[in-house]
């Protein structure tokens, strides 16, 4: 799903996964999308996917099957049509099927691309051991990091998604510099999860608290350098100035 999102330009959208890494590393192993369905497919999303909510929404779509092959089972329902029995948890489905038309449009695309994603490179173990190394340094920071799963979606490069117990980054190589951003990202997706979990905040202002929170963990831990490096990466000029957040006086 979201080597489809990676092709969609989606400006001022802080949901976008728009990557013009990933397109260039996928068109060299696939071909452009323009002799494929996903080029009529990401124009369709371009037009229809037009707020930040509605397209947050529509990425549940991650979440909903658990493997490569529950989707092609279920193929001939809508999302509307799937049951409990055909998905891995109802509440992404729900939160998925709450985008109309913009979901169904990009789970018809993403099962399209599933069998050409296949051949990919596959994800090695050393790439992996990285990772997970880098976790456990930033994780010294993010101590709710060590309660969730960290997948990896190289499409995401610089990005981070998360939803119930899981974590989605990208991977060192594509669009993303090291596994330490990598982990970082990871990091802060987990303290955004802690703080929405302390109480409903409008998305700026979650973003805001959760980079504080992490910025003055990262610092306590000895690790303001690490977490400064992949803060400067980001383009975080919507959010406006960050103070910092004591958790103590919380």
């Amino acid at each position: 799903m979201f080597h489809v999102l990676a092709h969609l330009e989606a400006p001022g959208l802080a949901a976008s996964c728009y990557s013009p890494a990933w397109i260039a590393h996928a068109a060299a192993a696939l071909g452009p999308i323009a002799a494929r369905p996903l080029g009529e497919d990401v124009a369709t999303l371009a037009r229809a996917a037009t707020s930040h909510d509605l397209l947050a929404r529509a990425q549940a779509l991650a979440w909903v099957f658990d493997s490569a092959e529950a989707p092609a089972r279920a193929s001939a329902k809508d999302l509307d049509e799937l049951t409990a029995e055909d998905v891995t948890s109802l509440e992404p489905l729900d939160l998925a099927r709450s985008a109309g038309a913009v979901a169904e449009v990009l789970r018809a695309a993403t099962e399209l691309e599933l069998p050409l994603l296949a051949g990919l490179d596959a994800i090695g173990a050393g790439a992996r051991a990285e990772l997970a190394a880098a976790l456990a340094e930033a994780a010294r920071a993010a101590p709710a990091l060590r309660q969730l799963e960290v997948w990896i979606a190289r499409p995401l490069g610089l990005r981070g998604r998360t939803f119930g117990r899981s974590i989605v980054v990208g991977l060192a190589g594509i669009g993303c510099p090291d596994p330490e951003h990598a982990a970082w990202q990871a990091a802060h997706e987990a303290t955004v999860a802690e703080t929405a979990a302390r109480g409903p905040l409008p998305f700026l202002d979650l973003e805001r608290r959760a980079i504080a929170r992490l910025r003055s963990r990262a610092r306590d831990a000895g690790l303001g350098e690490a977490h400064a490096r992949w803060l400067a990466r980001l383009d975080l000029r919507a959010l406006g100035p960050i103070a910092d957040v004591d958790d103590a006086t919380e």
